[in-house]
């Protein structure tokens, strides 16, 4: 930053520009048009030879003097002021570009108030000829500023070649000169007769007639409507001339530029409606009232035009060339490295020390983000969104700004200095004191072990869940993601030399303890098993998490006799990390209402949507009616990507750069956390969610890749991947992959299963749903692969937290062994005799 910060609080965020800016624009427009019209109106009345109209363009070039040149005037050297205040980086830029530019517009300047005046001055005294001559000297004077302003203000949008030929008629006739031009002509002429309405609705009755006035209003009306129109087909030029950066900031990406188009449109058909309620005969007394409330609808018009124009190039002041905070672009990396205070010409503090911490904050949010936000001003008031995010949640969108929202520049600067703005920006100005996620305290009780004699039963009952964690996701009349659903299989086998599958002539039930639920079981179609879908609170009766509920699982004969009985660990939980970045939290794990609807204001924000409304109106937001989520079957809409892709998506940018903690933040898998739901084998090993799932970028680009691949959201999947740096593995060596129909292939680490290699795990995915591990059958089609080695992230041999026994129920009710069913040569589980060759798979007795 090379010139000094002018510190703004409740009136930064650009309320100077917008109010100065915007008024001396909407004068500026009619100084343009206002004079073609005088010109005109002169014409007009000196034809009808009528004194009445004469004397109307007279006392309206009055006040067209001093609405343009003295009120115009005033406020253009205030938008120099205001401009070099708040953008001196872009101002001096515009001066070095455009200094024969500005130089060629202040002369023609010049020439518009020596003609004004000499046509105001002279309108009595000149010849009708000379004064008429004089009229169109003004409007051409005025079209050529117009002319080169627009040049220039075009060019901040749309610099075309300049980037890289730094030629001045490359900036000057950019992109977007000539449909900038048309629709900047357009509405000039259209305030012209808004404008009109003004004067033309105070013309007295002449020998108690009223013609002169009503030609004028007529006259006033058919200078707006006409005008307007044109705008339609200029506003389409315009809009796709823009290069596609700058039409998707505008069409698709910014749900403010949205709002001011809405604006923009609103505010053309109350000037056209009004023009049109004007020129019929109003009642005398409402006309004129009528007329001033109905010309400020022109400032409503080509306000709402630059705020789509200005927020058209964010994150830049300077497409490619200035961000919106001054900051040069290609400075990035250095002031990165070296830090932004101390690199900084005018920064006070030089570096971020624990004691002034907040006070660094606060220099370097005057910095980077008041230009654009307020501190409980009008104009982007950033407290609301302060009040969203925790410390740690403003430090992890800091760190991915420009790649979260596309019209906001980056943070530059390093990892302290972003650190010290998160602090003040969540702790100072959003109030929030949210400490880390607590760590929790684990009570275990033993899991009873049912019976099992392996010299007289006849039986053996298999049991385990669909999953190794099903995570309910949802906060409370607020948003649903994932119901607490958990599938429940079973399968009954005859003991034997030649074991059989027991499917007729049995009823399997199920109870879950504290009586959580219990019900029938029925046949699997297409399997030798049963199952049973159940509706499973994580909770106890007094709030606290008890994630892994014991089933107990009876198969009786048509008789009612018990044939076996076993007992598993039904593991669901609906701890999530959301409020460690979201806040709210309230020290259970689960996302609380505050949580969920912090969650859904930045996507409103974000996505130009209406969630937070629509939870507030008592109507809870069900993800999977957008999203679609192969997990529980939820179709969503076609055009937009799935739970899995846009979650990872988005959150693998906020995340960047980290491993397995990245994955705890949002899943159950925290090591002091309520559920740490990696229980299993793996785990032990110290294999974590990156071993098989890929860090979160490499796991987000492979479902994104799909999703890309597939046509479904894939503008959303497209921009995503190209924000997404992998950590291992090259980007286009990344396999699509579709969430949870298809997972990492066991096979790819266990080759042939043998001893695994962990390194061949990620980017190896199954090729179809049945060659998934819950759903894969051993190579005689006779079991499942859960069905011996336990359901996925416990593995036989695990340990639960919440109880050492309780997700080994199994292997040891069957062999007193916490290993996977049958090995060590326990064969005899089923076969009641022992065996000595692999049947199953290979390596089955080891």
């Amino acid at each position: 930053m090379e010139y000094p910060i002018w510190h703004l609080f409740a009136l930064a965020g650009g309320f100077w520009i917008a109010l100065i800016g915007t008024f001396h624009v909407y004068l500026a427009h009619f100084a343009v048009g206002g004079g073609l019209y005088l010109v005109l109106a002169e014409l007009y009345a000196r034809r009808l030879g009528s004194p009445a109209l004469l004397a109307h363009v007279k006392r309206h070039a009055r006040l067209f003097l001093l609405v343009t040149m003295v009120a115009g005037g005033v406020t253009g050297v205030g938008i120099w002021f205001t401009i070099g205040l708040l953008s001196p980086q872009a101002t001096s830029t515009l001066l070095k570009v455009f200094v024969y530019g500005f130089a060629t517009e202040w002369v023609f300047f010049l020439g518009e108030i020596v003609a004004l005046l000499v046509y105001y001055y002279g309108f009595d005294r000149m010849e009708p000829g000379d004064h008429m001559r004089m009229g169109w000297f003004y409007f051409l004077f005025a079209f050529l500023s117009l002319f080169m302003i627009n040049g220039i203000v075009g060019f901040m949008l749309t610099p075309g070649e300049w980037t890289t030929s730094r030629d001045f008629w490359d900036a000057f006739l950019n992109p977007t000169f000539w449909p900038q031009l048309a629709l900047r002509t357009a509405i000039s002429l259209a305030l012209a007769g808004l404008f009109g309405f003004v004067t033309a609705t105070r013309i007295p009755d002449e020998n108690g007639s009223g013609l002169a006035r009503e030609r004028m209003v007529r006259m006033a009306a058919a200078w707006t409507i006409l005008p307007l129109a044109a705008c339609v087909g200029a506003g389409w030029w315009y809009i796709h001339a823009l290069p596609q950066p700058q039409f998707e900031m505008v069409m698709l990406r910014s749900a403010r530029i949205t709002g001011f188009l809405k604006y923009f449109q609103y505010f053309a058909a109350a000037a056209a409606i009004g023009a049109l309620v004007l020129a019929i005969r109003t009642p005398g007394r409402f006309r004129f009232p009528l007329a001033l409330v109905v010309v400020l609808t022109g400032w409503g018009v080509i306000g709402s035009f630059e705020f789509v124009r200005e927020a058209a190039r964010k994150p830049f002041l300077i497409y490619g060339h200035t961000y919106s905070n001054g900051i040069r672009v290609g400075t990035e990396e250095t002031a990165s490295a070296q830090g932004y205070l101390a690199t900084a010409k005018w920064a006070r503090i030089r570096q971020v020390t624990e004691a002034n911490r907040l006070e660094a904050g606060a220099e370097l949010f005057q910095h980077q983000c008041a230009s654009c936000h307020s501190i409980g001003g009008p104009m982007n008031n950033i407290r609301p969104w302060a009040a969203s995010l925790t410390t740690e949640g403003m430090a992890s969108l800091l760190g991915a700004l420009d790649a979260i929202n596309p019209a906001m520049p980056p943070f530059v600067g390093n990892g302290q200095e972003r650190d010290a703005l998160a602090a003040y920006v969540a702790q100072v100005l959003g109030g929030r004191t949210d400490g880390p996620q607590p760590a929790v305290d684990i009570v275990e009780t033993d899991a009873e072990v049912p019976p099992f004699d392996p010299a007289t039963d006849e039986y053996v009952l298999l049991a385990w869940p669909g999953q190794g964690m099903h995570q309910a996701v949802g906060a409370p009349g607020v948003f649903s993601l994932r119901e607490p659903e958990v599938r429940l299989h079973a399968q009954l086998i005859k003991r034997g030399d030649g074991p059989s599958k027991v499917t007729d002539g049995v009823a399997l039930t199920y109870a879950v303890e504290g009586g959580a639920a219990s019900g029938g079981m029925k046949l699997l179609d297409g399997r030798d098993w049963f199952h049973a879908t159940l509706t499973l609170s994580p909770r106890r009766a007094d709030g606290t998490l008890f994630p892994y509920p014991m089933a107990t699982v009876e198969a009786r004969d048509a008789s009612g006799r018990v044939l076996a009985r076993t007992r598993a660990a039904l593991p669901v939980s609906d701890e999530a990390g959301c409020a460690a970045c979201h806040g709210g939290g309230d020290a259970k794990g689960a996302i609380t209402p505050e949580t969920g609807m912090n969650i859904l204001r930045i996507h409103d924000r974000l996505n130009r949507t209406g969630l937070a409304a629509q939870a507030r109106s008592g109507k809870p937001v069900r993800c999977a009616d957008c999203h679609a989520d192969p997990l529980t079957g939820g179709k969503g809409r076609g055009d937009l990507l799935s739970v899995s892709a846009a979650l990872h998506g988005f959150h693998a940018n906020t995340m960047r750069g980290q491993g397995a903690e990245a994955c705890a933040r949002c899943h159950p898998s925290r090591e002091n956390g309520g559920t740490r739901m990696l229980r299993g084998l793996h785990g032990q090993l110290g294999l974590d969610c990156v071993a098989c799932h890929g860090h979160l970028e490499d796991h987000a680009l492979a479902l994104l890749k799909r999703e890309a691949e597939a046509g479904t959201g894939t503008r959303g999947a497209s921009r995503l991947i190209s924000t997404i740096t992998p950590q291992g593995m090259d980007k286009k060596q990344i396999p699509p992959r579709t969430a949870w129909v298809q997972t990492t292939d066991c096979l790819a680490c266990h080759k042939d299963f043998g001893a695994p290699d962990p390194s061949q795990a990620f980017g190896n995915w199954t090729k179809a749903p049945a060659d998934r591990f819950r759903e894969r059958l051993d190579d005689m089609g006779a079991l499942s692969c859960p069905s011996c080695h336990g359901p996925q992230h416990a593995l036989y041999p695990a340990t639960n937290p919440y109880g050492k026994r309780r997700d080994v129920v199994q292997p040891l009710q069957y062999q007193k062994l916490e290993r996977p069913l049958g090995a060590k040569a326990n064969c005899a589980v089923c076969h009641k005799v022992a065996k000595d060759m692999d049947a199953h798979h290979p390596n089955t007795i080891q």
